[in-house]
């Protein structure tokens, strides 16, 4: 039995631009598929009330649902059509000692696993708003432990004698008082110059990406497969995504796509190493701009550099199968 696809992300752009260039005859199906939709809508605009009404219905909406209905189908033919090639690499856990090696050999990949949602967007919100964010869970989980220690002090100081004692003890009180303080050695508020900082760096070195990372493990050996995904491609919002699957997925997903990175860091300076030149006082512009690029990755890498064990990915789309 085929089995159907439940779409998180589907980059259309992408998937017919590939198609165009390697299916003779694929974007002619994919037309006659949205003709027929059509004349199937029109036909129901016969003398049942029912049909009407449901055609009355779809063609408020006809151009956005339409496409959205047509792009998923497409996608259909577009992955079945490159199986068929064999012009796709299936990974997962069962099989990836063997397939890995093969990698290089395949124009897409199909990594199958349960999935980590990294919203660089919420992180970065959450760091910025963190003591706002501390303040207000300090409130309601340690308020009342702290007006409870609080009164505790007060009644004690009541039976102190010794007035040196009792300014002392007064002073401390109110000291414990500030709530702020006691939610700070909590670790609910930190300073805020840090917390500035830290969101620039974030920020500068994340840029609010949405990555979604399948980590495989298999015979001691660990794999990452990572892809950045456009928001703008996605079914719906982030949100709403790591709500229903969580931020680590119980499901198997599917995430298709071209396999852009692979290479160790050692095998990709050993690479560029030939292009690389000190710079001296003969050196052109050209040579001293490579060398920036350099120090630019260099400071890159400390933030979004790829992991020795990780592959990124381009991806087309990400889905479950059910």
């Amino acid at each position: 039995m085929k089995k159907l696809r439940s779409f998180l992300y589907l980059d259309n752009y992408k998937m017919y631009s590939i198609s165009s260039q390697l299916f003779e005859g694929l974007t002619e199906q994919i037309i006659k598929s949205e003709n027929n939709s059509k004349i199937e809508q029109e036909s129901q605009k016969g003398p049942f009330s029912s049909g009407k009404m449901l055609a009355d219905i779809i063609e408020t909406n006809t151009t956005q649902k339409e496409t959205k209905f047509l792009h998923d189908f497409s996608y259909n033919l577009f992955e079945d059509s490159l199986f068929e090639q064999n012009k796709v690499l299936e990974i997962n856990s069962s099989n990836i000692k063997e397939s890995l090696p093969l990698i290089e050999n395949f124009s897409f990949v199909k990594i199958s696993g349960n999935t980590i949602f990294n919203d660089l967007k919420i992180i970065e919100d959450t760091i910025t708003n963190f003591n706002k964010i501390g303040e207000a869970l300090g409130y309601l989980t340690l308020k009342s432990k702290h007006d409870e220690e609080v009164a505790e002090l007060k009644n004690s100081i009541k039976n102190i004698q010794d007035r040196n004692k009792k300014a002392s003890a007064n002073a401390m009180i109110k000291s414990t008082t500030d709530f702020k303080k006691y939610i700070k050695e909590a670790g609910l508020n930190m300073d805020n110059d840090f917390i500035k900082h830290l969101a620039y760096v974030l920020d500068y070195g994340y840029n609010q990406q949405f990555e979604v990372q399948i980590p495989i493990n298999s015979e001691d050996e660990f794999r990452l497969f990572s892809a950045q995904l456009n928001r703008d491609n996605l079914k719906e919002n982030e949100y709403s995504i790591i709500k229903k699957y969580s931020r680590e997925s119980e499901r198997e997903f599917k995430l298709f796509g071209i396999l852009t990175q692979k290479l160790t860091a050692e095998s990709k300076n050993s690479l560029f190493k030939e292009l690389r030149k000190e710079k001296t006082e003969d050196s052109s512009i050209k040579e001293a701009l490579m060398n920036m690029v350099e120090a630019l990755t260099n400071v890159e890498n400390t933030f979004t550099g790829k992991l020795d064990y990780e592959y990124i990915i381009d991806p087309i789309a990400l889905y479950l199968e059910i």
